[in-house]
């Protein structure tokens, strides 16, 4: 057999294997990419549901109701989310179920080492989610329905499609190959060997294009698309991070208001106060409540939202921004024996008011921790700028890009004993991120740090 014909052979047997490869490790990867996506969706909603359902019963539910009166609100809560695919138990009885599915299918996911699993119910994969939830000595079990069966058909289909396709490019290639085998043998196993690396997962790697023939082309398209997928890799991760940081964040951001309101109603239930003083604690306390209300509401959609679009800030009075934050701020600077100073000279912006106002409470707060007393904390509002600013101990320079970065914490000591975690500028920045804006670090050792929240000029 003549050499052409050999070569010939050969590589249409390695083009063959090779789009064989690239099709079997598209579908795997589609379908463990879509799969994936759908438990994360899945266990971020159902973590948001759960975070809300336990708060609202803790909130909500006081020990000494009856354990009727506790289905009752539990029940009543849970279908507040409004979400078709919910169940919950108590005591193996169930609460809430808008499935046609029976809870006791699932208990075993308790045993498991995820908290999700995908089965196969009456023909159809189900991704399943639970969790236990302990509120007031109350045991429930938590649990998202999904049907992901679509995924599973969608990758059959795509799997029939691409072997029809891999068949007539195989068809072509043979008879392309047969005719011009001499000059595009090389090119084509530089391909290949590309290809093989692509394949493993190694995405930085690129075809290099000599000329700009078909080849040339295809050598081009190839590179487009693997820079493609990881650029979408990258997204995903950032995304999953950035839920991660929420969650976190969420759970730092609500310990002040509840600390207060418990302190508070110890307070009213422990010392004898006259009328003036025991009003003045209730109206504390509604406020926070109010506050933890809206913030987490808000939070919460921030945790589960797919984009920040879905967010939608509108144009309100600086001054009832800067009133909203000195009203939330005062007692507790009052407290530290410090001067806050509030400077405006804007008119209007287009923000969400309680988001922005938490964003910079924790910028006063941060503040308020390195300052010693009879400092000033001065917030000031100019142009496209509201700053913070203190007098305290300041940053070493080599450390202001770490402040945003997830329980990073400048002086680990002194911040956990002031009650920091670590978490206030990572959740500033986010907020800061859904307005268009960026934070802006100027600081100087022993003389005090800056920080900017800088908008976008319209």
């Amino acid at each position: 057999m003549k050499l052409w014909l050999k070569v010939s052979l050969v590589s249409v047997i390695m083009v063959t294997a090779a789009l064989s490869i690239l099709n079997l490790l598209i579908l795997v990867g589609a379908g463990k990419s879509n799969l994936d996506y759908a438990i994360q969706s899945a266990v971020s909603t159902h973590a948001a549901n759960a975070v809300y359902f336990e708060q609202a019963m803790q909130d909500g539910a006081d020990e000494n109701i009856s354990a009727t009166t506790k289905r009752s609100l539990a029940r009543y809560y849970v279908s507040s989310l409004a979400d078709p695919n919910i169940i919950l138990t108590a005591a193996d009885d169930v609460i809430y179920n808008t499935t046609s599915l029976d809870p006791a299918l699932y208990l075993p996911l308790e045993a498991r080492e995820k908290q999700y699993l995908v089965t196969d119910i009456d023909g159809k994969s189900m991704l399943i989610v639970g969790s236990r939830i302990s509120v007031r000595g109350a045991l429930y079990r938590f649990y998202r329905i999904t049907d992901v069966t679509s995924i599973y058909t969608q990758l059959t289909e795509l799997s029939y499609r691409f072997s029809w396709i891999s068949l007539l490019v195989v068809l072509c290639t043979a008879a392309l190959i047969i005719l011009l085998v001499r000059t595009i043998l090389h090119p084509i196993q530089r391909l290949k060997e590309n290809t093989s690396l692509i394949a493993a997962g190694v995405y930085d790697k690129r075809i290099a294009v000599a000329e700009l023939d078909e080849i040339g082309s295809l050598a081009m398209d190839f590179n487009a698309m693997t820079q493609a997928v990881e650029n979408r890799v990258a997204e995903l991760q950032e995304e999953a991070e950035r839920r991660t940081l929420f969650m976190s964040a969420l759970t730092h951001e609500l310990k002040t208001p509840m600390t207060s309101i418990k302190g508070n109603a110890e307070t009213l239930l422990m010392t004898k106060m006259d009328e003036e003083e025991r009003e003045a604690a209730l109206l504390q306390i509604n406020a926070d409540c109010t506050r933890v209300e809206r913030l987490s509401y808000k939070l919460m959609q921030l945790l589960v939202l797919k984009r920040s679009s879905d967010i939608e800030p509108k144009e309100q009075k600086v001054s009832d921004l800067l009133d909203m934050v000195y009203d939330a701020a005062k007692e507790q600077v009052r407290q530290r024996g410090l001067i806050l100073k509030i400077e405006n000279h804007m008119e209007r912006l287009k923000m969400d008011k309680d988001l922005l106002c938490e964003l910079l409470l924790n910028l006063i707060d941060n503040a308020g921790k390195a300052s010693p007393r009879g400092g000033t904390i001065t917030l000031l509002a100019q142009g496209n700028v509201i700053s913070v600013s203190d007098s305290g101990h300041g940053i070493p320079a080599g450390e202001l890009h770490r402040l945003t970065e997830p329980f990073f914490m400048v002086d680990k000591a002194r911040s956990r004993k002031q009650g920091g975690m670590g978490l206030g500028l990572a959740l500033a920045q986010e907020i800061a991120r859904l307005h268009g804006a960026q934070l802006v670090f100027e600081s100087e050792v022993d003389i005090g740090t800056t920080v900017k929240v800088v908008f976008e000029h319209e």
